[in-house]
């Protein structure tokens, strides 16, 4: 039995498919090549009530998403959208609107396939050579931010951080894909938590 196509790719993911930084992507929102969602839990936009995956305003997210790294990994964003809407639903008071994370910032399956099909978008080959990666600085980053933050709730999460990680302190925007981040990672992982009381 085969499985069904993704529903989301993440930013990042995004970005190192189309070798590409996070801030291009949210530039080409801002001129409305493509659409950027974020999946919310319930909440009160201009008196309807959103819920699921909602279109964000890119330049609602782009401080975010700065070139030289900085800004605030999460925001509290005041409008929304259907996906593939038109019109912008605002908060009013006393509502106050809903907190995102930089790193839940995403594009749909759609999305992404249209936005290849109308630029010739080829898929970066997850082929890449790891020696390209600057593997060391890699390390020093994990351990940094395990030392500082401990163990996040799950792997999967620690892959999309080091994969974003790479994405900001590359020159060209370039991560390797999350299997091989992955590989790097278990081992780490698996030994830090078996050391954890239980």
């Amino acid at each position: 039995m085969s499985l069904p196509p993704r529903a989301l790719y993440s930013l990042a993911e995004v970005a190192a498919r189309w070798g590409c930084t996070i801030a291009d992507i949210v530039e080409w929102g801002f001129a409305g090549h493509l659409e950027i969602v974020v999946a919310i839990p319930p909440t009160s936009f201009g008196g309807q009530l959103f819920t699921d995956m909602v279109a964000v305003a890119p330049s609602d997210v782009l401080r975010m998403c700065r070139r030289c790294g900085t800004g605030p990994d999460e925001i509290r964003i005041l409008r929304v959208r259907p996906p593939g809407g038109d019109v912008w639903s605002v908060v009013q008071p006393p509502e106050s609107g809903v907190i995102i994370d930089r790193k839940d910032l995403a594009m749909t399956s759609e999305g992404l396939a249209g936005f290849e099909d109308r630029y010739t978008v080829s898929r970066r080959s997850s082929a890449v050579p790891t020696a390209r990666y600057d593997w060391e600085a890699f390390y020093t980053a994990l351990m940094i931010r395990i030392h500082e933050n401990g163990l996040p709730g799950s792997m999967t999460e620690l892959v999309g951080e080091m994969q974003d990680w790479f994405v900001r302190h590359s020159a060209d925007g370039e991560a390797p894909d999350e299997s091989t981040i992955r590989k790097r990672i278990s081992p780490i992982w698996h030994r830090l938590r078996a050391a954890l009381p239980a």
